[in-house]
């Protein structure tokens, strides 16, 4: 058997063990494999394309990520995620890397999920994030004895610094970082119908064309496809519509290389292992087709025209608040395109945005100070925490 294909193998396995997570199987057990997998990838057999050994690795990395999507919440990640870099090396890390597995068992064993971070291209601060239904622990794990001061100055204090920023704005929902503000708000996005995406493949798998579509509403449609079928039968459930001026397609299996702590790769979605494998491996496509206007609205306010305005900049989707025809604010793409690459319906995030400026309008105009406002999130319960190896 090639390396390779030993690889798909490995990959799958590993997969199919995530989706049974936590019912059946041990998380960390399950957590050590995937990191040996990785280690066994950074070394690859002569003869073996070093892109193709890094682009494993990857897949082993967001096969990870699903675990947390499945554990975290969106917030958490997003803070979390803060601080990308390239992916540490975890043969280079030794007796170091094992001692973090020590710690996740320790965690373990007081009643936390650990996950380690090192496994995901998400998570970027800290060694360890265990989690609980109380809530967030992060760990920096340093196999060394405590030093009798603590660093001021370098890479360990630059380090801690971020993890206690972290700390501070989760706990706070509020940070004041010198040059900006930053503010949590609660807003609640649409949830994806997760029973209607298996449905959409459990079509598509026994189709005999390898398609299947999925309306999200008026001219907005997921279609799903294997890699055997034809662009004509993937036409043939696409709906035939009127022209729209503002059509987006986006293929769904481009957040394997670029899923955020909002934007899950399809092969972190809760649906069926087989099916998240092959989503992984591209055996299975995910398709959006939507008409962005769908995002537009005019309402009134107080008696003002309040419009929800969609515009592209710089090949992104904001959504422009207008008060009267004039600019107040806008929501970013981060946001906007939620229900672009979220199999989510358009007019359920347009729904979602209409309530939330209407909210921003009321504070507005009632005075609310900023660190009053009844918009502002609650805080977490998290911790940040460094752990030393005894002497």
């Amino acid at each position: 058997m090639s390396v390779p294909l030993a690889w798909v193998q490995t990959r799958h396995a590993l997969m199919l063990e995530l989706a049974a997570l936590p019912r059946k199987g041990d998380l960390l057990q399950w957590q050590r494999r995937l990191a040996d997998a990785i280690i066994d990838a950074e070394s690859p057999p002569a003869g073996v394309d070093r892109a193709e050994a890094r682009w494993h690795r990857h897949l082993l990395r967001v096969i990870a990520d699903g675990l947390v999507h499945s554990l975290l919440p969106e917030h958490t990640i997003r803070s979390l995620s803060r601080h990308p870099g390239k992916p540490a090396s975890l043969s280079a890390q030794g007796l170091d890397f094992d001692f973090v597995f020590e710690q996740a068992n320790r965690l373990l064993s007081l009643g936390l999920a650990p996950i380690i971070a090192d496994l995901t291209t998400l998570i970027g601060v800290g060694d360890i994030v265990g989690w609980s239904g109380d809530g967030v622990v992060v760990l920096e794990c340093k196999n060394r004895p405590a030093p009798a001061r603590e660093a001021t100055t370098g890479r360990l204090a630059r380090q801690r610094q971020r993890g206690e920023q972290v700390e501070t704005y989760l706990t706070s929902s509020r940070i004041d970082e010198g040059d900006i503000v930053r503010q949590a708000y609660t807003m609640s996005l649409p949830t994806p119908d997760w029973g209607a995406v298996a449905d959409l493949l459990d079509r598509c798998d026994t189709s005999p064309s390898g398609t299947a579509g999925y309306s999200l509403g008026p001219a907005d449609t997921l279609v799903a496809a294997t890699s055997e079928s034809t662009s004509e039968q993937f036409m043939e459930v696409v709906p035939k519509g009127g022209e729209t001026a503002h059509m987006a397609i986006v293929f769904y299996s481009e957040l394997i290389d670029a899923s955020s702590y909002r934007l899950m790769a399809p092969s972190s979605y809760p649906v069926g292992g087989e099916y998240r494998s092959r989503l992984l491996e591209g055996e299975l496509q995910l398709v959006r087709l939507a008409d962005v206007s769908g995002l537009a609205a005019e309402f009134d306010h107080d008696g003002s025209v309040v419009a929800l305005v969609p515009e592209r900049s710089n090949s992104r989707l904001d959504v422009r608040i207008d008060i009267d025809g004039q600019e107040f604010s806008k929501f970013t793409h981060q946001l906007a395109e939620f229900a672009l690459w979220m199999p989510v319906p358009l007019a359920a995030l347009r729904q979602t945005l209409i309530e939330f400026a209407s909210a921003l309008l009321d504070e507005r105009a009632s005075g609310v100070e900023l660190s009053d406002s009844p918009g502002l999130a609650l805080g977490d319960n998290f911790k940040y925490m460094t752990v030393y190896r005894p002497d």
